[in-house]
């Protein structure tokens, strides 16, 4: 096992290799953004990245408090499910209800990368390559359809 101190270094390490290989990929593509920090000009929406000791993941997290707004931006992402699948690597995992590790409810969409470790650098490629294509298929849906959801403010 690793000490604490060894997690914490794969820890950054891993996040940062892959923000270097997403500021490269998205630059081929003509988009210099903060990947890490996505601008999707919403509040309480967050397309984030998570990596652990079994799986990692991009998800699409819809933290409203009211659960109402929550649910409607939820429905308008079940809208376009049929283009969503489309253009993924892989087919969403929908949860209109998730209980987050901070505590709230939240909705969330997420794809997932299963028998991969952040702390075995050998499955870095394949679980980087998996987060990059996820996060870059997804951005070309958001580039095309993100209007809609920004005007349900």
């Amino acid at each position: 096992m690793f000490t604490a101190d060894e997690k914490k270094d794969l820890t950054i390490r891993f996040w940062k290799e892959l923000k270097e290989k997403l500021d490269s990929t998205g630059k081929l593509e003509g988009r210099n953004i903060d990947w890490m920090n996505y601008p999707n000009k919403i509040n309480h929406l967050y397309f984030r990245m998570e990596a652990n000791t079994y799986s990692c993941k991009f998800c699409i997290d819809i933290q409203f408090l009211n659960a109402g707004v929550r649910e409607v931006y939820f429905q308008q992402f079940e809208e376009f499910k049929t283009k969503l699948d489309q253009i993924m690597p892989q087919p969403f995992s929908w949860l209109s209800s998730y209980e987050h590790p901070n505590s709230k409810t939240i909705a969330r969409l997420f794809v997932e990368h299963e028998k991969s470790s952040i702390y075995n650098e050998q499955d870095w490629p394949k679980s980087h390559q998996f987060l990059i294509d996820s996060f870059m298929a997804f951005d070309t849906f958001w580039r095309e359809f993100g209007d809609m959801f920004r005007n349900l403010k």
